[in-house]
């Protein structure tokens, strides 16, 4: 499989991503924040919905969902969903914008967004707003790609192909910690702020699959990479998987690459 046929970032990021690490940690973060009956949810940075078909269990025919994403790829897959009971609109819009009302959404989830989010004291402002008082928030976000010594090492090379920062490579990585969480909330007005931190295993696929969807799939976070040509982004993939493959074998169990993912969760109120 070469670029050129294989998956878009956002199909990537769902087929593949998806079951191996968003989906087991979005249960985890509406289990620590579980709707009611009717309720009206924002899924901030939805993606590709993959969060909003956690929580739309719980809201009931009565319930409502808006997901919003400022990326069109992104909405293109999570509009192809069939979501039953409550109803769901998706809504391209950036963070620091929300297009609704004051005191207008009940709970709002935010899965591995914030770190993404050019003003996130104003994102968090914004969600601030749009809750109603007493409503509940409730956001995940990566630890440092220190903490995941084999992605450490890939984003390095990447970094090191591209020519950009660390931080551009890993951007999923680079929120800081619970401390900048606690900031950024108390900063926006929310109480009773809970901050959690735990590890998780995923199970990714073979190596020989693992660099290329790696790469590929961190392309929609990286503009630098849309700009490469086909040969480039074959020469980045190789380049990837020489530089880390003794690294990638110290994680081959029963055939798929496994690692440990370390998250923060957050649950606070407005």
């Amino acid at each position: 499989m070469t670029p050129q046929n294989m998956k878009t970032p956002a199909e990537i990021y769902n087929d593949y991503f998806g079951p191996a690490m968003f989906t087991p940690w979005a249960k985890n973060l509406v289990e620590q924040s579980t709707p009611s009956a009717g309720d009206r949810v924002l899924d901030l940075a939805c993606g590709t919905g993959l969060l909003t078909v956690q929580i739309a269990p719980h809201l009931g025919d009565n319930g409502s969902i808006v997901g919003l994403d400022f990326a069109p790829p992104m909405l293109a897959v999570a509009r192809n969903r069939s979501i039953s009971g409550p109803s769901v609109e998706w809504v391209e819009a950036s963070a620091d914008a929300i297009p609704l009302s004051d005191n207008s959404v009940d709970r709002v989830y935010c899965q591995q967004g914030f770190q993404f989010f050019p003003d996130r004291a104003k994102a968090a402002s914004e969600v601030k707003r749009v809750l109603k008082p007493g409503g509940s928030l409730a956001i995940s976000l990566w630890a440092s790609v220190d903490e995941i010594p084999l992605w450490h090492q890939m984003f390095k090379s990447i970094s090191s192909f591209l020519d950009v920062p660390m931080e551009v490579a890993a951007k999923p990585f680079t929120f800081g910690g619970s401390a900048p969480i606690k900031t950024m909330l108390d900063d926006a007005g929310f109480s009773d702020i809970n901050i959690t931190k735990r590890s998780s295993d995923s199970v990714f696929g073979p190596p020989e699959s693992f660099v290329m969807l790696t790469v590929m799939g961190a392309a929609a976070a990286i503009p630098a990479f849309g700009e490469l040509s086909d040969e480039e982004k074959q020469s980045l993939i190789a380049r990837v998987e020489s530089e880390n493959r003794d690294e990638i074998e110290k994680y081959v169990q029963n055939g798929n690459v496994s690692m440990s993912l370390t998250s923060f969760t957050a649950t606070a109120t407005a």
